[in-house]
């Protein structure tokens, strides 16, 4: 399988290759030794004197001959060349978030291994090219230009994870951004997955597999997969679940997940993480006082799309909220810009699905939250931007053609009004009668709360059958 995976690497290289290639401001050839120790060297167009940075002081510990102060051009070019100790930096790092290494392969930050150029106007465009040994791999999130990655918009310290070394990589097919909507033309994104050393032998199939329907339930809920290239890298850990997961931006989209090195398939179908860090990948970074709309929207449509998936029941998705969002009911006497902890997960959440009524009520029926994050993204505002929460809502408003979620942010993020979630309940006819969800068609809102989970009638939930099912 993996010889498999990195022939289908070779394939997208040379059809990368056919096409022109605009210069970037700078090149930087990284050749990957067996010990995992990297060899750089940077070309870079200028005019000006140029410098060469590490982005976090132990990246200064383990890059060895770098250049220090500024350096002049030659000709238009400085140059630079250094080494650094990748694998002697993920040993002493030792985290999932900041370097990790198992076996021979690492996964970290581009920033912890590649120095930042400094003396630009502009951000520069950095054209990466990795040169690795026979049997060793390079993957990254950001898109493939030629015969290398390239980091465009943002600093080196944005972006995300890279994989490097004797690891097992796959490329699997993805729908493109937007690309499952009606009358749209059936284009396919890549979504690069590295598994680091230490999986059981049974356990590395179920894990690819699980990554591939998981594709598929992301990709019915947005209408397309939440990005057109994206790594995922899994770190294994001794016990039997999923842990901590993590998505980075930043000229690509990438995410790391602890996955236990012996899990089953029923466990990681039964787990939320990867569905949740997914939903992170569709949206852009809400710059400022942002992490309760981003943790809040992934926390709701986590279990919405699980259950449009058929991974869950519209009953338990009802029974989560009920029992749970009471941890974010408190914080909207304060505002949602005072939220903090779980109050950012759960508050938000309640904010989603007044956001998702008010769409709903608003557009008699013909759009929902999905048209509203779905839309941004198909318009542009993926995972790898940087944007204020005015401007995401505008565009929010702009796909649904109603102004639901900015009036709902005025109302309790630049203000601060109660909410009532027994009364919401009410309304929706939803009640926990003993540890049993009911649903009220009578209620007020019933006809809405039909659409939230499971979509309106004329958009019926497609199953993604799981492994036993099969």
């Amino acid at each position: 399988m993996l010889r498999h995976a990195l022939a289908l690497l070779l394939v997208g290289t040379t059809s990368a290759l056919a096409q022109p290639v605009p210069t970037p401001d700078c090149t930087a050839d990284v050749t990957v030794h067996d010990q995992l120790s990297l060899d750089v060297l940077y070309r870079c167009r200028s005019t000006q004197p140029i410098s060469f940075e590490p982005v976090g002081d132990r990246t200064a510990q383990y890059a060895r001959e770098a250049p220090s102060g500024r350096l002049d051009p030659v000709n238009g070019l400085v140059e630079a060349r250094y080494r650094f100790d990748l694998s002697g930096f993920a040993r002493a790092v030792n985290s999932p978030s900041e370097g990790i290494q198992r076996g021979k392969g690492v996964l970290a930050p581009l920033g912890a291994w590649l120095l930042e150029p400094h003396g630009y106007q502009k951000i520069p465009t950095i054209d990466i090219r990795v040169h690795t040994p026979e049997g060793m791999v390079f993957s990254s999130g950001l898109p493939r230009v030629g015969d290398g990655w390239r980091l465009a918009g943002t600093t080196v310290r944005f972006v995300g994870y890279t994989a490097i070394g004797k690891l097992e990589l796959h490329e699997l097919p993805s729908p493109a951004i937007g690309s499952l909507r009606a009358g749209e033309a059936k284009k396919e994104g890549i979504l690069r997955l590295a598994l680091l050393d230490g999986f059981g032998e049974a356990t590395r199939p179920a894990i690819v597999d699980w990554v591939k329907r998981t594709i598929e339930a992301e990709s019915n809920y947005w209408r397309g997969f939440t990005a057109d290239q994206m790594l995922v890298g899994l770190v294994p850990m001794p016990r039997n679940g999923v842990g901590y997961g993590r998505t980075q931006p930043g000229g690509g989209v990438s995410i790391m997940i602890e996955v236990g090195d012996s899990i089953d398939a029923r466990r990681l179908f039964n787990d939320w993480v990867m569905v949740h860090e997914l939903i992170h990948s569709g949206m852009p970074f809400i710059r400022g006082r942002g992490t309760w709309f981003m943790e809040g929207a992934a926390t709701y449509i986590e279990p919405i799309i699980r259950a449009r998936a058929g991974w869950k029941t519209e009953q338990e998705v009802w029974h989560e909220w009920v029992t749970q969002m009471p941890q974010g009911e408190g914080v909207f006497a304060r505002g949602l810009s005072q939220a903090s902890g779980r109050e950012n997960y759960w508050g938000g959440a309640i904010f989603m699905l007044m956001a998702d009524m008010a769409i709903r009520r608003d557009s008699n029926g013909a759009k929902g939250l999905e048209d509203c994050f779905g839309g941004a993204l198909w318009r542009g505002l993926g995972g790898a931007d940087r944007i204020g929460l005015d401007a995401y809502a505008q565009a929010c408003d702009a796909a649904t053609g109603t102004r639901s979620m900015t009036t709902l942010l005025d109302r309790y993020f630049y203000n601060a009004q109660p909410v009532a979630l027994a009364a919401l309940w009410k309304e929706l006819g939803v009640a926990l009668v003993g540890d049993r969800i009911v649903l009220d068609d009578s209620a007020p809102q019933a006809r809405l709360r039909k659409m939230i989970v499971m979509g309106p009638p004329d958009q019926p939930p497609k199953p993604v059958k799981l492994p036993w099912q099969s």
